[in-house]
């Protein structure tokens, strides 16, 4: 139930609230979302989830790309790139997890 009431806050707030994200920024924390998300899916299948792990991972996650963004950005070099790199990378190897457990599970 915590969940669904923090996923309706989240988006009310974002529909409420009038920030404005720089499309970098918002991509690199949409793939540290999904990776977190993924990540999570695949540990609690696999009986590892932790949500302290799953929350700090994220926050992790996410200060750091958003801090080579920054760095990136004063040194004048797409640093942002390699954030969606690895990323993305890292939600393909879940989801490859994921695929194989159901793979095992289901296919006899």
């Amino acid at each position: 139930m915590k969940p669904l009431i923090g996923l309706a806050l989240g988006i009310i707030l974002g529909f409420a609230a009038p920030i404005s994200i720089e499309p970098k920024i918002f991509a690199v924390i949409l793939l540290a979302a999904l990776d977190s998300i993924f990540g999570g899916l695949s540990a609690h299948l696999t009986d590892k989830f932790s949500d302290t792990i799953l929350i700090a991972g994220f926050c992790a996650n996410a200060a750091f790309a958003i801090f080579f963004i920054f760095l990136g950005n004063a040194l004048g070099v797409e640093l942002y790139c390699i954030a969606l790199l690895i990323f993305g990378l890292r939600i393909f190897k879940n989801l490859t997890s994921l695929k194989n457990h159901f793979l095992k599970k289901y296919a006899s």
